[in-house]
């Protein structure tokens, strides 16, 4: 029989469900989310020290918990938070907080996961997903569309950083205006051909005395160059690579390199993680920023906070949902279009980001 950590008495009002912490899972009413579908490190490693993870980074002391009723967000495995009302607040952190700890490995190996982050320069709560690089190590890719934020890194090249400091809103004569990218130390110009004829969309970027440029390659895909020399073929994923099981994230742009150099994995990775594809070439896949609350008002550590990087509602939002993508009929709209996912509350429902075909 599965040990119980945390459990209150079952209540017969569907709009207060009793919440159940076992080794393994977390059970809301009658639905179950696993715990391998938390980012169990971020919390593992914010509860170590002393405080309680929140959306988009957001921290309260864990002194601060109310002994009884309360919110305690839980970070889903995509960095998206959900509040979830409990009754005994401080005690289900404090159960949740040393299971997570030791599901992780325990302290040492947290505190190394965090040492890494550092390193990374991505904070832990951010979901990291990696692909396959030309030179027989991963690339790694972490975004976070509400701040308006991408990393891609990998062994023996610079990473790429992609910042809107000041948020980012859709113009369309100027996609990428707010945006800035610095690739190691060199900080980047990007700019963006649209017209009303997508043949001949295009991106570019260049930093470091290197150009290079996005261009439309057919309706779902787009080819890169490194100063006009094709480097790699990025494609949307297909529809049915969207429907992943609800506890994982969303696929990555498919990208065929034809270039051996992990710089130009690292672009091409930017570029699939960030910008349209193919009709959509030469846009940006951030949702409009809406004004976020200030780190310090009390409420901001309460509220949901959307990824869009799961299939569930509590992955996809206002300004996040499908992974962004759009389907090239707006300046860089984030592709509410393509998907929020209809259906699931806290433990998941539609498929969050399955129009494949848009562009």
């Amino acid at each position: 029989m599965e040990l119980t950590r945390y459990a209150e008495k079952r209540s017969w009002n569907p709009l207060s469900p009793s919440v159940t912490l076992t080794e393994h899972e977390l059970r809301l009413g009658g639905r179950r989310l696993p715990l391998t579908g938390l980012r169990l490190v971020a919390i593992a490693e914010a509860w170590l020290r002393g405080a309680w993870l929140g959306g988009g980074g957001s921290e309260r002391p864990l002194a601060g918990l109310p002994a009884g009723r309360g919110t305690v967000p839980v970070i889903r495995v995509s960095g998206s938070a959900q509040p979830l009302k409990v009754r005994e607040a401080a005690r289900f952190a404090a159960a949740l907080g040393e299971l997570a700890v030791r599901h992780c490995g325990g302290a040492e190996a947290v505190r190394e996961a965090a040492r890494r982050a550092a390193e990374e320069g991505v904070p832990l709560w951010i979901a990291r997903r990696q692909a396959p690089g030309p030179h027989g190590r991963p690339v790694w890719v972490a975004v976070d569309r509400r701040l308006v934020r991408a990393d891609v890194w990998t062994e023996g090249a610079p990473p790429a950083r992609l910042r809107g400091p000041h948020g980012w809103t859709a113009e369309p004569d100027v996609p990428v205006r707010g945006l800035t990218v610095t690739v190691g130390e060199w900080p980047a110009t990007l700019g963006a051909t649209l017209g009303w004829r997508k043949t001949k969309r295009s991106l570019s970027l260049a930093a470091g005395g290197v150009l290079w440029r996005l261009t439309r390659d057919d309706a779902t895909s787009s080819r890169l160059l490194r100063d006009e020399r094709p480097v790699a073929l990025l494609s949307r994923p297909a529809a049915i690579e969207t429907r992943v099981a609800e506890h994982e994230l969303l696929p990555l742009a498919r990208v065929a390199h034809e270039s051996g150099d992990p710089l130009d994995a690292v672009i091409a990775h930017l570029c699939g993680v960030a910008f349209g594809l193919g009709n959509a070439t030469g846009t940006v896949r951030f949702g409009g920023r809406r004004q976020l609350p200030d780190e310090d008002e009390p409420l901001a550590w309460e509220l949901p906070w959307h990824t869009g990087l799961g299939r569930g509602r509590d992955d996809s939002g206002p300004g996040a949902s499908g992974d962004g993508w759009s389907d090239g009929s707006s300046s860089g709209a984030d592709g509410g279009s393509s998907g929020d996912g209809g259906g699931g509350g806290f433990f998941g429902g539609g498929d969050g980001g399955g129009g494949g075909g848009g562009d």
